[in-house]
């Protein structure tokens, strides 16, 4: 894993300390040593965290005639068989690193030729010095991050958003970008919170020219991968290729020449990805766990009973929240724009832990996305039962929902009622969305935001949902997911998670493969009536102790309710001073004071809703302080 960094400049020249400014303020990413290139119209940076070739891959790497050159961040997983593709064509290779395919491969192929063979996570930015042209790539899913920014003659990329520090507080606060996080709790690609600097689409280059013109190729869509009549796999033939794919997944995660581990939560996902490993590794796999002093959110005895089953090499630390309060600062800003996701908290920790050991991990990320693992995927199952019910329930339902007081013990089952109650009179889309809205529904922006503010997001998610017109409720949802969720929200919480420790991290089950299979099966081997992700835990059971497939899902959250009633009680209500508020113009005052009284009276809990805004406004300040 590494950074990179990069301008064009149409007429002016490239500005080297820039570029070394930009790429510095990345050194997280790629501690172990920085270069440039600097030409007449590009100039090329990099930061790199050494995990193949150790000796000979550095970068900017050039072809061996020099006439292309490459920045390039991630993993190509393949990278070993198209080499021998390519030698095989003639293409002599001097290094033994995954980037230099890439170089040779463009120079066969050409940019689109190259990247739709290409399997892995990764951003790249590619200088052909014949041409003039400059490309810049993300991965088919956006994994690896890039942030652009587009000026009059000149674009400038990078990473992190932090690389265009300073100047980043003279920038527009870009408002569509506002109202997705606040419903959402991230913000998707292509928006970011400036409205001068855009995030790639995944699965997109651009190309832009010497003189200047920019120009967007889509090169890869998971809904034309699967959208074309091909024979339905029986569910025992697909149990077997899920194994297989999955398995082989595994293995190309695996090659590094720096010592690797697993995160182990004790949920399905990362328990089946470690179980794999074990079976591969001569060694005994290194594992690492975060427990919670709360029990409720406490899952490392599901860990310790999965590490003992694979006899891994387990190493567990137990978060104080008193300390995580003291770091949160760091935590939060450390994204560069708001992000809602509170799970990134320990998220971090585990990535610190790890990286005392290793270099490199593998997580069970994504699976819950590819194989329908949700609760929100039964929001068509629970709505229907709750039609079914008598009037006179569904009123009683109904009363007990709005008058029971909020606490630890009515919490879960008041807020999911309440969710059933109103998908009760929704259709598809409209489900969905209101299931996807982690924060602010429409008509809660609506009372939120002052005038002016409010942007109407729902037509372009629903855009992405229509991709597969006709589809299956379920694949639409999934397909919708991938999109939006993994790029925006997890995509973005381990990437910067690890990147905080200098780790590098890698997911087996966003191999395109696994994902195009998952899209091509039908619903019912994912979702068999309750039971989520059902195939994949089916092709998994016998690796497994048999408890681990029964435990319920409890993620990876954090107590924020409890700490805005406690330790963060104070600065909450300072964030949401009425006079700064006011001074802001962007909440409703009124409206604020609403969510916080409720929720600090326990009368609701409002817990999303105000870590948003909590974050936000951490957000807001540090802008105001830059």
């Amino acid at each position: 894993m590494c950074a990179i960094a990069g301008i064009f400049s149409k007429s002016e020249g490239v500005d080297k300390q820039e570029l070394e400014r930009m790429c510095e303020r990345m050194k997280l990413r790629g501690p172990d040593r920085g270069a440039l290139y600097a030409g007449k119209q590009v100039g090329l940076g990099h930061r790199r965290l050494s995990v193949i070739d150790l000796s000979t891959g550095d970068q900017p790497m050039f072809s061996r005639d020099r006439n292309v050159v490459i920045v390039f961040n991630g993993e190509i997983y393949n990278f070993r068989e198209l080499r021998q593709k390519l030698e095989a064509q003639g293409q002599v290779f001097v290094t033994q690193s995954d980037t230099e395919v890439i170089l040779n491969g463009y120079r066969l192929y050409g940019m689109e030729g190259i990247l739709r063979q290409l399997e892995g996570m990764f951003a790249f930015a590619l200088y052909d010095t014949v041409s003039g042209d400059l490309y810049l790539a993300r991965d088919k899913f956006g994994e690896k991050p890039l942030f652009v920014r587009e000026e009059e003659g000149k674009v400038s990329f990078a990473s992190e958003l932090k690389a265009f520090a300073p100047g980043l507080e003279r920038f527009h606060l870009d408002t569509e970008a506002l109202n997705y996080f606040l419903t959402l709790s991230y913000i998707p690609a292509p928006y970011t919170i400036y409205r001068e600097i855009r995030k790639l689409m995944p699965g997109v280059y651009w190309k832009i020219t010497p003189d200047g013109d920019r120009k967007i190729y889509r090169y890869y869509h998971l809904a034309e991968q699967f959208s074309g009549e091909k024979e339905q796999l029986s569910f025992e033939e697909a149990k077997q290729e899920l194994r297989e794919r999955l398995t082989e997944s595994v293995r190309r995660r695996m090659i590094a020449d720096v010592p690797m581990g697993a995160f182990l939560s004790g949920g399905i996902d990362s328990s089946i990805v470690c179980a794999i490993m074990s079976r591969i590794s001569e060694e005994p796999v290194r594992t690492f766990s975060i427990g919670f002093q709360e029990k409720d959110y406490d899952e490392s005895d599901r860990a310790r009973l999965v590490a003992e089953h694979i006899k891994s090499r387990h190493r567990q630390y137990t978060l104080d929240y008193r300390d995580v309060v003291k770091e949160l600062d760091d935590l939060i800003l450390y994204y560069d724009e708001p992000f809602g996701d509170s799970s990134a908290i320990p998220s971090f920790y585990v990535a610190r832990l790890a990286r005392k050991e290793v270099k490199v991990v593998l997580t069970g990320d994504c699976a819950d996305e590819v194989f329908a693992g949700y609760e929100k995927y039964l929001g068509h199952y629970y709505a229907e039962r709750f039609r079914r019910l008598p009037r006179w329930i569904q009123a009683v339902i109904r009363r007990a929902v709005e008058w029971l007081p909020y606490n630890r013990f009515t919490n879960n089952i008041l807020r999911k009622a309440g969710k059933v109650i109103e998908n009760a009179g929704l259709e598809d889309f409209d489900l969905y969305y209101n299931l996807m809205s982690l924060g602010f529904r429409d008509d809660e922006r609506t009372r939120l935001l002052c005038p002016g503010v409010f942007r109407d997001i729902k037509p372009e998610i629903r855009t992405r949902y229509d991709v597969l017109q006709g589809g299956p409720v379920l694949t639409r949802e999934q397909l919708t997911d991938v999109q939006v969720v993994l790029e925006g929200d997890m995509f973005v919480k381990v990437d910067r998670a690890c990147m905080k420790s200098s780790l590098e991290n890698r997911a087996p089950f966003i191999d395109s493969g696994i994902v195009e299979l998952a899209f091509r099966l039908p619903p019912d081997y994912k979702l068999k009536g309750r039971n989520k992700k059902y195939i994949l835990k089916e092709a998994f059971k016998d690796l497994l102790p048999r408890k681990t497939f029964s435990f319920s899902k409890r993620g990876f959250g954090v107590p924020v309710d409890y700490w805005f009633r406690n330790e963060l009680k104070d600065e909450l209500k300072a964030l949401l001073d009425k006079e700064l508020i006011e001074r802001q113009g962007i909440f409703r005052y009124g409206e604020v004071q609403r969510l916080l009284t409720e929720h600090l009276c326990g009368r609701k809990n409002h817990k999303a809703k105000l870590w948003n805004l909590y974050v936000f406004q951490k957000w807001y300040l540090n802008q105001s302080k830059a």
